[in-house]
């Protein structure tokens, strides 16, 4: 591995640091990764280039933030290897974001089922929409759609 990744034009002062952060790499075979890069190599990317991939490469962020196995991340990175160059800031806004949302409507579902009032039917009366659930503030989704005061939200909101 270490051969390999000197090959890629890793540098030894390089390979404490890589290691420590994608120390992941050592459950992956190497055929694979040599894979790997024969698949970059082939979509025209330098050696150089391939080389600041692997040292720079999130992988680990990848793995850890989406509770990838190692195969999944591997096949997320040859799907889409730009996500190996690119900034991390916009991925990590757009989870902040969706697990958020994924939190909110969560709670605000599991008030509106403990009211009775979990309807997302848009045939029957009460509908819930769920789009209108996830975007409007706390005073507006309690008094609008729970028919209920925010005190007795955030009161549900203690119990969980």
């Amino acid at each position: 591995m270490l051969l390999f990744l000197k090959d890629l034009g890793t540098e030894d002062t390089q390979l404490g640091p890589f290691l420590t952060k994608n120390y992941a790499i050592f459950s992956e075979d190497l055929e694979n990764l040599k894979t790997r890069v024969a698949y970059l190599q082939s979509k025209n990317f330098s050696k150089a280039d391939i080389a600041q991939m692997v040292r720079n490469a999130p992988l680990g962020f990848f793995q850890k933030e989406l509770e990838l196995s190692v195969k999944k991340t591997r096949d997320l990175v040859i799907r889409l290897p730009r996500l190996l160059t690119g900034s991390l800031e916009p991925v990590k806004e757009n989870l902040k974001v969706f697990n958020t949302r994924l939190f909110k409507v969560k709670e605000r579902h599991l008030f509106l089922a403990y009211l009775g009032r979990a309807q997302y039917d848009p045939t029957k009366p009460d509908y819930i929409c769920l789009d209108t659930l996830v975007s409007v503030p706390d005073g507006i989704f309690c008094e609008g759609m729970a028919k209920a005061s925010l005190q007795d939200f955030e009161k549900f909101l203690k119990t969980l």
